[in-house]
């Protein structure tokens, strides 16, 4: 409780442990906060006169921004962005052929244009409501933890569209490709005027050779001109299911499983898993992070904020709103080789 109050400059503890509300510049000394409120009584109270009151507000906000955790498990993985524009559009564009020997002419090579790929912005909000009464009956503690709940409301929610990707990576429930394909698909094609396909999506369980065989699938994948777009993985997404599974295989100074004392080969691989990839315990992912951060988007219009709701009447019941505004997606599939284990 102490720890609550002393963080806000307007609200302090007198020397008997009262709540003591901060005087204005100017405003007459030693008039009790009981005696603020009654100067309010039989009559509705403003914005400002209840700010001035208690400055709850102020704290509520800091309160309910602790709990939001914009950069953890999933959200990392993505190249997160402002965004000043209703909608955010990119185009791909293939990729250049060899560079030839110089003969005294300057050759030039045109870019192909890939698949567009547009992001519409999405807004969320909720609100919750304090009654007259909690302030009246000094009741922080009460209200700190309806912030603290709402605030992590809005963090569950982030964290939730974040997996949405890799929930839905294998069929267009929630998103479609630019290339009108799921995320991970077996027949990607290379370019709108070639469409021989190509795979990031296999039926493997979670084992050191089928982490070995995808990353060697991945080195494979081509940019339009059919070279190799160097892909390097170097990143497991796992459901809480098979996290130690996947550290034993990554982490381990010999191969796992066997008798013999082979080195692994595939030790290194960052791990990334979380509670919310909730479609199968037995799906997993390979991801290049590097190419993660240039296909795989977030852009925040509006970050979470927490206001007063100007539908408020400052009188029986005071309530605040939080808010945000953003959308996610992906421009290119190459950063990412899914499993669906049956």
């Amino acid at each position: 409780m102490n720890d609550f109050m002393t963080r806000f400059g307007s609200l302090t503890l007198d020397a008997q442990g009262r709540i003591r509300a901060a005087r204005r510049a100017g405003a007459e000394a030693g008039i009790s906060l009981r005696k603020r409120r009654a100067w309010f009584d039989g009559v509705p109270m403003t914005r400002a006169q209840w700010e001035s009151l208690t400055n709850i507000e102020t704290a509520l906000r800091t309160v309910w921004l602790d709990q939001i955790q914009p950069d953890t498990t999933l959200m990392g993985l993505y190249d997160v962005e402002t965004s000043q524009r209703a909608q955010e559009k990119n185009l791909g564009y293939g990729g250049l052929g060899d560079v030839p020997e110089y003969t005294g002419t300057l050759k030039f090579d045109g870019f192909e244009e890939l698949f567009p790929a547009t992001y519409l912005h999405k807004e969320y909000a909720k609100g919750i409501a304090l009654e007259r009464k909690l302030v009246d009956d000094e009741e922080y503690g009460v209200m700190r933890q309806r912030a603290q709940l709402s605030g992590l409301a809005f963090d569950r929610t982030v964290q939730k569209h974040a997996a949405v990707i890799f929930n839905t990576a294998f069929d267009t429930s929630a998103i479609t490709g630019p290339d009108g394909k799921a995320l991970c698909a077996t027949d990607h094609p290379h370019s709108p005027s070639d469409v021989t396909p190509q795979s990031n999506r296999g039926v493997e369980p979670l084992s050191h050779d089928s982490v070995r065989t995808t990353k060697e699938l991945m080195r494979r994948f081509q940019d339009s001109e059919g070279n190799p777009l160097n892909v390097m993985p170097d990143t497991l997404v796992v459901p809480i299911e098979l996290e130690d599974a996947a550290r034993v295989i990554v982490e381990s100074t010999q191969r796992s499983g066997v008798a013999n004392n082979d080195i692994n080969t595939q030790r290194g691989y960052n791990i990334v898993t979380s509670p919310f990839l909730m479609t199968d315990a037995n799906n997993w992912f390979l991801i290049d992070s590097r190419l993660a951060r240039l296909w795989l988007h977030w852009y925040w219009r509006i970050r979470p904020e927490f206001t007063t709701d100007p539908t408020s009447d400052f009188n029986l019941v005071l309530r605040f709103r939080g808010y945000m505004r953003y959308v996610y997606g992906f421009d290119h599939w190459a950063w990412i080789y899914g499993h669906v284990v049956s």
